[in-house]
């Protein structure tokens, strides 16, 4: 039974649930996670910064020739992690992880239509914002050379309402990497 050090590097793709997709595109999400490994369960951090396009010249309620570009939404995160994994003599290593994230979300100054429940939408200042936020992935590592697996999973991810989101907000990342063990 394998243990010691773990880290992996994966880039996903966010998909937003529960917005209108023609001003929330999916986006890049980049992950960097380190941890000790005691065999079953890895304990760890996870740090990343995610980017989501938002069309907004698409928003329903903007005025006509508003002029409103594309723009991202940036979100930045650090997230103590668990992993439980199963541990074998296979070239495969399935895992479950938890996460509990701290989020930082920004968006481009607007002055659009400042109702309903996408805050996001409206923000005065083009600072960064906290909410809180959690993350369960499912993935597994393929291994490809003693010590290196390709890390393919999923994400769902919630954030809270905290000082940016009216509402709680959901998505889901599926994910691709290089997990190190």
């Amino acid at each position: 039974m394998h243990r010691g050090y773990q880290g992996s590097f994966s880039l996903g793709v966010p998909v937003w649930l529960d917005v209108d997709r023609n001003v929330v595109r999916p986006g890049a999400d980049l992950n960097f996670f380190g941890g000790f490994d005691i065999g079953y369960a890895v304990f760890g951090l996870a740090l990343g910064a995610m980017w989501t396009p938002m069309n907004l010249y698409n928003i329903p309620e903007a005025p006509p020739n508003s002029g409103y570009d594309r723009s991202p939404m940036t979100r930045l995160y650090f997230a103590p992690e668990v992993r439980v994994q199963v541990p074998n003599n296979t070239p495969i290593l399935p895992y479950l992880g938890i996460t509990f994230d701290a989020n930082w979300w920004r968006v481009k100054e607007t002055d659009i239509v400042c109702g309903g429940v996408y805050y996001y939408y409206c923000a005065r200042v083009a600072v960064f914002r906290f909410t809180p936020g959690m993350t369960a992935k499912l993935g597994m590592g393929f291994r490809v050379s003693s010590g290196t697996h390709i890390d393919v999973g999923v994400k769902y991810s919630l954030s809270g309402t905290g000082s940016f989101f009216f509402r709680r907000e959901q998505w889901i990342t599926p994910y691709i990497g290089i997990l190190f063990r």
